[in-house]
């Protein structure tokens, strides 16, 4: 918990500059770790030094390596706060008056700060999307986002101008509820003696703004071959992109590099299965007995995460912040952008010093449906004390999984409100269908920055933005409207939206699932359906009807049935998540139903 000032305010400078990983400022050397000796070399970068020359880092590693940011293991140019990567949590009470101080020390990148999972209720001018509600922090400047932590829970902040998320800029943000115990499987209410918060990235072999720009330039399979010589007889110098398990694209602009859990990652996938006891992997720590409160957040750019952990079950007990009744799971999908709150229980009789977590992306395929290897991260949960030995055997397999008695996944529920009742609306009630394609936009509709604040130009937006409306956008010869997407809600309705990504049939081989994070507001989630159609090998080959597509563009669309608009929606969740992200699949639809409380709400697609 941080310590407010003399006023009571929650106070954080932090300042952005550019650095490199696996460097060490204080020294001004390179630094290395050689696996198989599992020794940390400092480089020497005189010039006059010969080429290569290194010493053994000695003495106490937690001091000499403390200005040391490891990152995936290599030396990569990247974006530091105070120095660090990722930046420091923040941890607040719960209605804590907070000023977050960035000092942009960078010399030619212009950024944007948000808060994740916060609503900012009636601040909305402080929540970070830039030319939206509010001009970018420019180089050598300074901007104070001041607010209220309204919203308890696991959270983040992150850059949100461009693609600084990606090079650094983001760290973890906690807002805790001083009176709220945490419960277990059996319903009894615990304060974990300690808590952990896991960050976790995707790191590509690529830096963030090298993979935005291959992609628009069509040069993403080449992308390996960047700033080297092209050897036309090295086929493996291509990249395909990656497919999951039920063959649709992956939304993921580069081949990975590592997966970061914390601040550690590791580049060598060979090390990490094979050796993986030596390598410097983020480490937690628990007894046995022991309740550990663990908070896992995707913060990566692309890549679904699936999580599990050696031998221990997990209990979730709140998802995007929000407490959930309590549901105790073999693994657990994490998308990007979404959090998820772990209670672990340490075993009685642990056999080994450290169990695995295991971080696996969901790929399966490459573009032409050829078997590929999934990416893995590896961590550490290390019995304290322990004398046991450390093994290098990992049970990647999940041995315990079998079809007789099948692992469990999370599907968390939340509690029943007024709001979520089947019901035909007679007033106070807007509902809307939306296709969010995630390289279509929304209803075929690309994003155009508007060239003011709309806040500031209600009634006269035609001022700085383009609308889209048919009159301007009628998609002639397949092309896609660039455009500013507004929807005007009236205040205090409630408002459902249905969220749908359907393609004709012939082109599901191109559709990516993606999420869906809704700023300045949670919504509760009314109804998640998947696609109807797989083959036997568990390809989709089918959108669900409910919503038809038959076209090769599917905007304007509503339910098959009739009898289920204006909130009388059938199947909807009697005890719906309760949620600010949410994942949209390929060839299905979610539906989210929210009350209209703020004066301005922003969502994007991840």
């Amino acid at each position: 918990m941080a310590t407010p000032n003399a006023q009571g305010v929650y106070e954080f400078d932090l300042e952005l500059a550019y650095t490199f990983s696996m460097y060490s400022p204080s020294n001004n050397t390179p630094m290395v770790y050689d696996v198989n000796s599992q020794k940390w070399l400092r480089i020497n970068s005189t010039l006059d030094s010969l080429c290569n020359s290194s010493s053994v880092v000695t003495g106490n590693l937690d001091y000499a390596l403390q200005d040391i940011n490891q990152f995936s293991g290599l030396h990569v140019r990247m974006i530091a706060i105070n120095g660090k990567i990722p930046g420091d949590v923040i941890v607040v009470p719960l209605g804590a008056e907070v000023i977050m101080r960035f000092k942009n020390r960078m010399e030619t990148k212009s950024l944007s700060i948000h808060v994740h999972g916060l609503n900012k209720k009636g601040l909305w001018y402080t929540d970070g999307a830039a030319f939206i509600q509010q001009c970018p922090i420019c180089p050598n400047s300074e901007y104070s986002y001041r607010f209220i932590a309204d919203t308890a829970g696991t959270h983040f902040y992150h850059g949100h101008l461009s693609t600084e998320f990606g090079e650094g800029i983001i760290g973890g943000f906690v807002v805790k509820n001083l009176n709220r115990k945490t419960p277990d499987i059996k319903g009894n209410l615990l304060r974990p003696s300690r808590e952990y918060y896991a960050l976790i990235q995707d790191i590509g072999i690529l830096g963030i703004e090298d993979q935005w720009e291959v992609a628009i330039s069509r040069f993403d399979k080449y992308g390996k071959q960047l700033n080297d010589e092209w050897d036309l007889s090295n086929k493996s110098n291509c990249w395909s992109h990656a497919r999951i398990y039920d063959g649709t694209p992956l939304a993921y602009l580069s081949p990975v590099s590592a997966l970061l859990i914390g601040s550690k990652g590791w580049y060598s996938q060979k090390d990490l299965r094979k050796t993986p006891s030596r390598v410097p992997l983020t480490t937690y720590l628990i007894k046995k007995g022991e309740n550990v409160r663990f908070r896992f957040v995707n913060a990566g750019v692309g890549h679904v995460i699936m999580l599990w952990l050696e031998q221990h079950k997990l209990t979730i007990v709140a998802a995007d912040g929000i407490d959930i009744i309590p549901i105790q799971v073999d693994s657990l999908v994490i998308f990007p952008g979404e959090r998820y709150d772990i209670l672990i229980q340490g075993l009685t009789a642990p056999k080994q010093k450290n169990y695995r977590f295991i971080f696996e992306t969901l790929e399966r395929y490459d573009y032409s449906y050829q078997p590929i290897e999934k990416t893995i991260g590896l961590a550490n949960l290390q019995y304290e004390g322990s004398t046991l030995k450390d093994t290098d055997i990992v049970d990647f397999a999940h041995k315990d999984c079998t079809p007789a008695d099948k692992c469990k996944n999370a599907d968390p529920l939340y509690v029943d409100k007024e709001i979520i009742q089947q019901k035909v609306f007679r007033s106070g009630y807007e509902e809307y269908f939306v296709n969010i394609d995630h390289d279509e936009g929304i209803n075929g509709n690309l994003f155009e920055m508007p060239q003011g604040m709309p806040y500031y130009y209600y009634g006269h937006e035609d001022e700085i933005l383009v609308p889209c409306n048919s009159t301007i956008c009628n998609k002639k010869n397949g092309e896609h409207c660039r455009c500013f997407t507004q929807f005007n809600f009236t205040y205090g309705n409630i408002v459902q939206l249905t969220l749908y990504m359907s393609k004709d049939a012939n082109l599901i081989a191109g559709g990516k699932s993606h999420p869906f994070h809704m700023h300045g507001t949670h919504f509760y989630v009314m109804k998640m359906v998947y696609p109807q159609g797989y083959t036997k090998d568990g390809l989709l080959n089918s959108t669900n009807t409910d919503i038809p597509c038959y076209g090769t563009t599917c905007y304007g669309l509503k339910f098959k049935n009739s009898s289920w608009l204006n909130g009388n929606v059938d199947g909807m969740n009697k005890n719906p998540s309760f949620r600010d992200t949410i994942i949209i699949p390929m060839g299905g639809y979610v539906v989210i139903r929210m009350p209209t409380t703020l004066s301005i709400t922003f969502f994007t697609f991840i």
